[in-house]
């Protein structure tokens, strides 16, 4: 009888709307894709309500500014982890071409940060003193943010991960999981990981779901209805934009001195 080595059976890899690629290999970085989807979406959210949110309502700037904190938490801490726990890791174990592609994913966290402070510091302009210009310039920064921020995440996702699934075995990633959930902490978890699961629908949010430890589920359920709340009433313009908010008035049926 002839017998054949035992293959190795790869995971499906997951492939959410926006995602530029899904290198095959052993390792799942399911994770890696849920918070790339995460931060896509909310920039696109972010540049589309700057815009159309008057600039008188200050409830909503302000917690749009709250909201771009959760983001910008969220998205320095994958950053950070990355650029401390992965790349040094696979450095190690890399041909010459591959480093270069990792000393590219640093260098493009250091031309995103830069758009994110901007980003913040106009938000922090419109809710202490609002006015065109600063949504103005606000917008143009989130569009290059978006501009920016998404070719990073699509050449991480072609080459950077197809390096991980190369180099890397289960019980690396599995570390190095295991060490960013650490790093952000039980609050910090508690606090941001809704923003993981919003605008997944049908089968890319069963398909996240199937994957996702139970404490996790847990979390996300717990913090969800805070999580809503601040998005529901930061994106009121355009996810209901026939409708005003509570509190919110026209510019006519308010002094403008009332802020």
């Amino acid at each position: 009888m002839t017998t054949h080595p035992a293959r190795t059976a790869h995971p499906i890899q997951l492939m959410l709307p926006g995602q530029a690629a899904a290198p095959d290999g052993p390792i799942d970085p399911f994770m890696m894709y849920v918070l790339h989807h995460g931060f896509r979406r909310d920039l696109a959210d972010f540049a589309a309500s700057v815009p159309v949110t008057p600039i008188d309502d200050a409830g909503t700037w302000r917690a749009l500014a709250q909201r771009w904190t959760m983001f910008g938490h969220a998205l320095h801490h994958h950053h950070t982890g990355e650029d401390l726990e992965l790349w040094p890791l696979l450095l190690e174990r890399c041909d010459s071409t591959e480093q270069a592609v990792l000393e590219a994913m640093e260098a493009e966290h250091d031309e995103i940060d830069p758009l994110l402070e901007e980003c913040a510091a106009g938000f922090a302009r419109m809710t202490d003193h609002a006015d065109a210009a600063t949504r103005t310039a606000l917008a143009d920064a989130l569009r290059r943010a978006e501009e920016v921020l998404g070719r990073h995440l699509a050449h991480e996702e072609t080459d950077a991960i197809a390096i991980v699934q190369r180099r890397m075995t289960l019980q690396d990633w599995n570390a190095f999981e295991e060490k960013m959930a650490k790093r952000a902490g039980l609050a910090e978890t508690l606090r941001t990981c809704p923003l993981m699961a919003k605008g997944l629908q049908g089968p890319d949010r069963d398909a996240v779901y199937a994957r996702l430890p139970a404490p996790l589920r847990l979390m996300i359920r717990l913090g969800g209805p805070r999580f809503r709340r601040l998005d529901g009433r930061a994106f009121y313009y355009t996810t209901r934009a026939d409708h005003r908010p509570p509190g919110a008035h026209r510019a006519s049926e308010r002094p403008m001195t009332s802020r």
